[in-house]
């Protein structure tokens, strides 16, 4: 089921509040041309601009002895969403931890997931955003679209039925036995992987590090002076505005 809004807070809440309010398709996506609140991990906000940014969201239930581990199931859609976008146009693509896009050190997507759980998992909500054919962002200087590495607009309909249409078919295909080799794919792509860069922990302490990998709890692994350190989502901030 497609379901097309001319504007909406947020494209997982409509969703979530359609579920609230009775059964709805496996496969189900919204799409609006308006976000008006769109929401990153924890709690950020994310920009939205008007008939030219992309906000999906995929509904995927779950049916079955074995359901999926969210850790996994966030590295293999967040592979696919890399994948989708990587064909639009060379750039230097990556994945930055835990599950948004980079283009030649710009942000092009991110990814909001949630889970319902009900005794055992019982569906999940991928949110997906896209800054498309933005040409410019104020006081946003670590934002970019794809329309600034490609050179010209891209069909968000095209773009948005390849996005909901790869997604959900990990999900559908996705196997408990491959967890070791999907965080692998997941591992290859690291943004700023093995080069020095600079973090803020928890208490504001900023310091050097190199990312190794995300390990399979779902924990960033860092090379530091005080030797190898892992840290949980949240707990960690990248600096880019740091030389």
């Amino acid at each position: 089921m497609q379901i097309k809004i001319d504007a909406t807070e947020s494209t997982n809440d409509y969703l979530k509040q359609l579920l609230r309010q009775g059964p709805v398709e496996d496969g189900s996506v919204v799409r609006t041309f308006d976000q008006t609140r769109g929401r990153g991990q924890r709690g950020a906000v994310w920009h939205f601009e008007k008939d030219k940014s992309l906000a999906i969201s995929v509904l995927k239930k779950w049916s079955g002895v074995v359901r999926p581990n969210p850790l996994h199931l966030q590295w293999v859609v967040t592979y696919q969403v890399f994948k989708v976008l990587k064909q639009l146009g060379p750039a230097g693509w990556h994945i930055k931890w835990p599950n948004d896009i980079m283009a030649d050190h710009k942000k092009i997507a991110g990814l909001l997931i949630e889970h319902q759980f009900q005794g055992s998992l019982q569906s999940t909500i991928i949110g997906i955003g896209v800054n498309v054919n933005n040409s410019e962002f104020v006081d946003l200087p670590y934002a970019g679209s794809i329309k600034q590495i490609v050179g010209h607009d891209t069909d968000l309909d095209q773009l948005a039925e390849q996005l909901a249409t790869q997604v959900y078919a990990a999900c559908d295909t996705l196997k408990v036995e491959d967890l070791s080799h999907d965080l692998a794919q997941f591992n290859q792509c690291l943004f700023l992987k093995d080069s020095p860069a600079w973090f803020m922990d928890e208490n504001q302490n900023i310091f050097q590090g190199s990312i190794q990998r995300v390990d399979e709890k779902g924990q960033l692994l860092l090379q530091t002076s005080s030797g190898l350190q892992s840290f949980s989502v949240g707990e960690l901030k990248l600096r880019l505005d740091l030389p």
